[in-house]
């Protein structure tokens, strides 16, 4: 089949260099631009002056740069932009008996009515339990001796 001109766009003719792309360059957040990408998006939200834009940004730079840098000397209960509240942090107590630090986050349920109660499945939960069971700073010398029971024994268990 032959096609027109018109059907190879970008994005049809990228497929053919990815994989050389992946092979010489490896994985790809070695070489992502999202990063910097986000940081000249928010360069270009404080351009004001539409005539002389890299002035505009360089002021509104250093405007930032001095304010943060001075803020450090204000009273320490003033609420400023390195002391702000965490995003998700809704001002919510957690009255927790299990005082384990993964679960050391403030904030509150989400009422049944917005999320319809629903239980997770099987392969999310055993996602949730292994999340727990790895991030948890308690539960680190229980692995410890488990790991160290398994070696003594030579059961099947690298030391990796």
């Amino acid at each position: 089949m032959i096609f027109p001109p018109s059907f190879f766009d970008s994005m049809e003719h990228l497929p053919i260099h990815l994989p050389f792309e992946e092979k010489a360059g490896g994985p790809v957040q070695y070489r992502w631009m999202y990063p910097f990408e986000r940081y000249l998006f928010n360069l270009k939200k404080k351009v004001k002056n539409k005539a002389h834009v890299e002035a505009s940004i360089s002021e509104a730079y250093i405007v930032e740069e001095i304010s943060t840098f001075i803020s450090y000397y204000f009273k320490p209960h003033l609420r400023k932009r390195i002391n702000r509240v965490p995003r998700h942090d809704d001002g919510g107590e957690v009255h927790s008996s299990w005082n384990l630090s993964i679960f050391s986050n403030t904030g509150q349920p989400t009422p049944k009515n917005v999320v319809g109660g629903r239980y997770l499945l099987e392969i999310e939960f055993k996602q949730a339990y292994n999340y727990v069971l790895f991030n948890c700073d308690e539960l680190r010398p229980f692995i410890r001796q488990h790991r160290q029971y398994f070696l003594s024994n030579n059961l099947q268990l690298t030391d990796s």
